[in-house]
C-alpha cells in the first residue's frame, strides 16, 4: 500500500514536461482552480501544466495528512498553492489544485465587507442537496461558521476552525489566530458580516473524516464571483475547517450586492 502522496514525482513531471506521466498521477474527477480563478477538468488542466511554473522555488510548504486525504500548501513565484491528495485502493493521485495570486491589502474580505445585511444564502439555504449524513453534517458545520461570522461569537466560531487552519484569497492570508483577532473585535463592536452567497456547491467524502467542500460564490456586497476550495477534517467529535482558498474568477462580469453597507 502507498504510505504517501507522490508529490515529487508530480512536480517531477511537470517539470520536465511529461504531461502523460503528470496525467497518471492525477484522478479521473480531478480539477483545478487556475490563478485567473477559471476551473479545468483533467484533460484541460494537464494541457495547462507548465514547466517554467514548476520550477520556481517553492517556500512555505506545509503538509497536512488526513487518513485517506492529504495537502500540500505553499508559496511559488507570488502565488499561494494548494493540492489535494486521496488514497484510494492503496494509490494516492492528485484530486485538486488551486492557485491564488495575493496581493496583500490591509483588511481582509470579512472586514472590508462587514456591516448590516441579511444572511439567507448562505446561512439559512443554499443552492446545494447533502448526498450523504456525512454531507449534511458538514454543510451543518459550515452554516453554523456562517451565521457566527454573520452574528459574532469568537468563542463558538473558533470550536469549527482546526489548529493548522489558514483563509487565502486574492487580498489576504489569515491563520487560525489571526482570524479569531477579527472574530474577537467584530464580535465587541456588536457588527458581523453576512456571508458571500452560493451559485453552485459540491461536496467529495474521503472516508469518514476528511471531505472537501467545493463551491462558487460571489460578494455579498457586490463583485466578480469567486472559486473556493475548503477541506474538513473530523477531530474531537466535531466537524472543523482545516483550509479555505479562494480564487477570483477573473473572465467573468461582477454581480450586482446582496446587502448594500
Amino acid at each position: 500500500m502507498a504510505s504517501r502522496p507522490r508529490g515529487r514525482a508530480f512536480v517531477a513531471a511537470v517539470t520536465l514536461g511529461d504531461r502523460q506521466a503528470a496525467a497518471g498521477l492525477l484522478r479521473a474527477d480531478f480539477s483545478w482552480i487556475t490563478a485567473d480563478g477559471s476551473k479545468v477538468a483533467k484533460e484541460k488542466g494537464v494541457a495547462g501544466f507548465a514547466p517554467a511554473a514548476a520550477n520556481a522555488k517553492e517556500s512555505d510548504v506545509q503538509r497536512h495528512f488526513y487518513g485517506r486525504l492529504a495537502t500540500v500548501r505553499g508559496a511559488r513565484d507570488g502565488v499561494r498553492f494548494l493540492r489535494i491528495w486521496a488514497e484510494d485502493k492503496g494509490e494516492w493521485r492528485l484530486f485538486g489544485m488551486i492557485d491564488t495570486p495575493v496581493v496583500p491589502a490591509e483588511r481582509a474580505s470579512v472586514e472590508a465587507q462587514a456591516g448590516q445585511g441579511d444572511c439567507d444564502n448562505p446561512c439559512r439555504t443554499v443552492p446545494y442537496e447533502p448526498k450523504t449524513a456525512m454531507d449534511k453534517a458538514i454543510l451543518a458545520a459550515w452554516q453554523q461558521t456562517k451565521m457566527i461570522e454573520w452574528k459574532p461569537d469568537a468563542a463558538a466560531w473558533v470550536r469549527f476552525i482546526a489548529d493548522e487552519f489558514m483563509i487565502i484569497n486574492n487580498t489576504t492570508i489569515r491563520t487560525k489566530p489571526e482570524r479569531e483577532v477579527i472574530a474577537r473585535r467584530h464580535e465587541a463592536s456588536g457588527v458581523g458580516t453576512p456571508g458571500d452567497p452560493i451559485l453552485e456547491m459540491e461536496i467529495h467524502d474521503f472516508g469518514d473524516n476528511a471531505a472537501v467542500m467545493l463551491s462558487r460564490h460571489f460578494p455579498v456586497r457586490g463583485g466578480k464571483p469567486y472559486n473556493n476550495v475548503r477541506v474538513w477534517v473530523l477531530r474531537d467529535n466535531r466537524w472543523q475547517l482545516a483550509i479555505s482558498q479562494q480564487a477570483q474568477i477573473k473572465a467573468e462580469a461582477p454581480l450586482p450586492a446582496v446587502a448594500a453597507k
